[in-house]
């Protein structure tokens, strides 16, 4: 995946070597997630949720206005 996913609702576990955490409404996932070295990242839902896409572009777009 080449962007992130902001939940909108619902609550997500997120899975590394370094650890776990979860994330809920207005928390992301995304590339940076394997920041701490992993390989693999495991996200698993805890409930049902509702996800949005925003691609990389746009993301950065956003973030310098």
């Amino acid at each position: 995946m080449d962007g992130l996913l902001l939940v909108l609702h619902g609550v997500l576990r997120v899975e590394s070597e370094s650890g776990e955490d979860e994330r809920g409404p207005g928390n992301v996932i995304g590339q940076w997630e394997r920041l701490d070295g992993s390989d693999e990242v495991r996200v698993i839902a805890q409930s049902d949720v509702r996800l949005v896409a925003v691609d990389r572009a746009a993301w950065e777009a956003a973030q310098s206005g």
